[in-house]
């Protein structure tokens, strides 16, 4: 056997492992990325620039007229509607009106009322038959129907006539006290009832309600 064989060669040869080289692609990917994220985030701000809602820019209103004195000066309302010419004539017919609708469907209610309680009887003592029954039924449920139907209409007719009154009324106050003031320049005028819960106590030097009924009455008996 040759010895040559069995000799070990004390020489190995060292591998050394290869660096590994980065992918260009991968590269190329990353940055690619993230000029689009970035070119993203600088549109989203764009557009949040220039639709966002714009903050409000305080605007003050422009003086017109003279500043008012300071004074604070009162309208007793219960004296207005009492003595007031106007109010009398305008709620005065309306509730007049009232009543009398409301005595015309009082009537009309008796009516049906009768009629109703007819219709029971005669059920009650079988001198209907089937059919006549039904058909009283019908004509009684329609007759109701169109009852309370022209019962609304007029009454809503009238609580419109009251409200176009009031602020016909009103208007004509806000007008008077305008005029008045005109001289006076107070730069509060305050209305005031006497059951009011949120006015305990007025000044009588503060009350210029006289001064209004008799500019109100005035001006309504020469417009008339």
């Amino acid at each position: 056997m040759n010895t040559d064989e069995f000799t070990v060669n004390d020489e190995v040869e060292t591998v050394q492992p290869k660096p590994e080289k980065k992918s260009a692609s991968c590269s190329v990917t990353g940055n690619a990325l993230f000029n689009c994220a970035l070119t993203a985030s600088v549109i989203v701000l764009y557009i949040l620039h220039f639709t966002a809602p714009k903050a409000p820019v305080f605007m003050p209103k422009e003086i017109v007229g003279e500043p008012g004195s300071g004074e604070t000066v009162f309208v007793n309302l219960d004296t207005i509607n009492e003595k007031y010419e106007l109010v009398t004539i305008l709620t005065g017919d309306i509730q007049a009106e009232m009543a009398r609708q409301e005595a015309i469907f009082a009537n009309k209610e008796k009516t049906f009322e009768r009629k109703y309680n007819q219709f029971q009887e005669n059920v009650n003592a079988g001198i209907l038959t089937q059919v006549q029954m039904e058909h009283s039924q019908r004509q009684l449920m329609q007759e109701y129907q169109q009852l309370e139907a022209d019962k609304e209409r007029v009454f809503n007719d009238l609580q419109l006539r009251q409200a176009m009154a009031l602020t016909q009324i009103y208007d004509s106050l806000q007008a008077a006290v305008r005029r008045i003031n005109i001289e006076r320049n107070a730069s509060f005028v305050i209305t005031y009832q006497n059951q009011s819960p949120f006015l305990l106590l007025t000044d009588p030097a503060k009350d210029i309600t006289d001064y209004v009924l008799f500019e109100l009455n005035r001006s309504y008996k020469y417009k008339k």
